[in-house]
């Protein structure tokens, strides 16, 4: 029997990031695996509309008259499912895949809400149980909470590329491609990536686009019986929220997007944005950081940044000892501070690696928070592919300028945007330079003109999602509706308090829209 594994985050007080560009989900492994105790009830008592599985076209119907056959999980409170969809829309007659699906079904049921937890990248299977742990609790009572790992990440088809030996050198390896050699030595990585992942993931690979994972959702809705989608997609997850919004207007039903994405940024900008978000967080956090007394910054912020700078470089230069076999490397120390940037909560995660970094040279602590950033386990092993999909998934999406002058040229304004992380968002076109599928059509709007409201959350000093995006996306789609919560850290549903959290439960349960423009603190 097919099984479905499950993997939950450690609680906190905020959370683990998203994955947008390359964030990590900390997480032990635990299972929510399909049991052989039979089926778990999967009957709907709710009047069920036959429109919800019309299919666009005749040759997808077969896809949209699917039931889900819900059976218990291991973890009793859950149930699980698989979604066939059709690996090319192009070709619905062709080879298929499996979506897998988990759902907490909510005490008074009226209806079932989707969620995406972002990246591209991470598992909706493996977050079901943060977002019912941490929703709100009308939410909770109202609507089933359904997640799902999209195509190509982690249960459902995933891709697959290097070993977790090989991973390991590709993450951690230090190239400077401002310099020819350098260039050539990043291209040549890449594309060696690249190749493993066409070699081991398949014709798949040219098919695990955020526009096909948009249609796989409407395959979803339809399979859930509904007749419009109920969505909450975090980072990412706005993207592929946008994405389905503009693909199916009419099928939009109560949509939030928190942590908004501009889906219309070219790969440069969206460099040069995010750049400068994780740029804004970082001194937020010095700033913070330097009221502490157990704080290892002194000085100005600017002093303390600038000290955060210098390990960075420092384990660039000379690899930082560990308590285990591998070093610190500057691109490692990158992600361990990074990650911690994600969360007001875990900032003192990264007061406790730069201390011993900083006054012991011991590279141990943020070596473990990158390691979470990568979803690699103390023994080496990748427990997810996370990461993988996140590179694969965007590289299939959109592909940068990789001419030298041009990337030259944004590693110039990344520097500007940020002066402490721009070398690790520098020269990023070479790693779909040379990637080994086409790329597909591309949206040419995201007004998802037609839509019903569609409310779009921004957190002022988010650093992965800057709060510009998400005045531009809402401003982008014609029944776009801002809400704002004014504070640090990635997305604000789960972690921001009752007013967030209200306003979104009575939008998804109720159908109130918030007040354009409601700011919450």
């Amino acid at each position: 029997m097919r099984r479905i594994g499950q993997r939950t985050r450690r609680p906190g007080a905020r959370g683990w990031a998203r994955r947008v560009r390359a964030a990590m989900v900390l997480v032990v492994c635990a299972s929510l695996v399909v049991t052989a105790c039979g089926r778990s009830g999967d009957e709907d008592e709710r009047p069920f509309d036959p429109t919800a599985t019309e299919a666009p076209s005749p040759e997808l119907q077969k896809y949209y008259s699917q039931r889900l056959d819900w059976k218990k999980c291991e973890d009793r409170n859950l149930q699980c499912a698989w979604l066939t969809v059709p690996m090319d829309y192009a070709d619905p007659g062709g080879e298929t895949i499996e979506i897998a699906v988990a759902r907490k079904r909510a005490d008074d049921s009226v209806g079932s809400v989707v969620f995406n937890p972002g990246g591209p990248g991470s598992s909706g299977v493996d977050y079901v149980s943060t977002v019912v742990g941490q929703a709100g609790a009308k939410l909770r009572k109202n609507l089933d909470v359904v997640g799902f790992d999209p195509r190509g990440v982690q249960r459902s088809a995933p891709i697959t590329c290097l070993s977790d030996a090989d991973l390991d050198r590709f993450f951690s390896t230090d190239i400077d491609a401002s310099t020819p050699s350098g260039l050539t030595t990043a291209q040549t990585a890449a594309d060696r990536f690249a190749q493993a992942c066409l070699d081991n993931t398949g014709p798949l690979l040219a098919h695990v686009d955020t526009v096909s994972a948009a249609r796989d959702m409407d395959v979803l809705r339809a399979a859930l019986r509904e007749t419009t989608l109920t969505y909450l997609g975090f980072s990412y997850g706005t993207q592929l929220g946008a994405t389905y919004a503009e693909l199916f207007p009419d099928r939009v039903g109560r949509m939030v997007l928190d942590g908004a994405k501009d889906p219309t940024l070219s790969p440069s900008q969206w460099s040069v944005v995010q750049a400068g978000g994780f740029e804004s967080a970082l001194r937020a956090y010095a700033a913070d950081c330097l009221k502490a007394r157990d704080c290892p910054l002194s000085g100005t912020v600017d002093d303390a940044v600038g000290q955060v700078a210098d390990v960075l470089d420092e384990a660039r230069a000379h690899p930082m000892r560990t308590d285990g076999r591998r070093a610190l490397t500057g691109t490692l120390a990158f992600y361990g501070v990074a990650v911690a940037l994600y969360s007001q909560g875990n900032w003192s995660h990264l007061t406790k690696g730069l201390r011993t970094a900083i006054g012991n040279g011991d590279g141990t602590y943020l070596l473990w928070l990158s390691d979470r950033y990568l979803d690699r386990d103390g023994d080496g092993v990748y427990t997810a592919n996370s990461i993988v999909a996140f590179l694969a998934i965007g590289c299939v999406d959109a592909r940068g300028d990789a001419d030298p002058a041009a990337m030259a040229a944004e590693a110039a304004e990344l520097k500007t945007a940020s002066p402490t992380f721009w070398r690790y968002f520098a020269y990023g076109a070479v790693g779909c330079a040379n990637w080994p599928v086409p790329l597909p059509e591309p949206l040419t709007s995201y007004t998802a003109e037609g839509a019903p409201p569609i409310v779009v959350v921004g957190t002022t000093n988010d650093p992965a999602t800057p709060y510009a995006q998400a005045q531009s996306l809402a401003a982008m789609l014609d029944s776009g509706v801002l809400v704002t919560y004014k504070g640090e850290g990635h997305t604000a549903y789960l972690t921001a308090g009752d007013c967030i959290q209200d306003a979104v439960d009575d939008f998804l349960v109720d159908g109130t829209v918030p007040e354009d423009g409601l700011t919450c603190e």
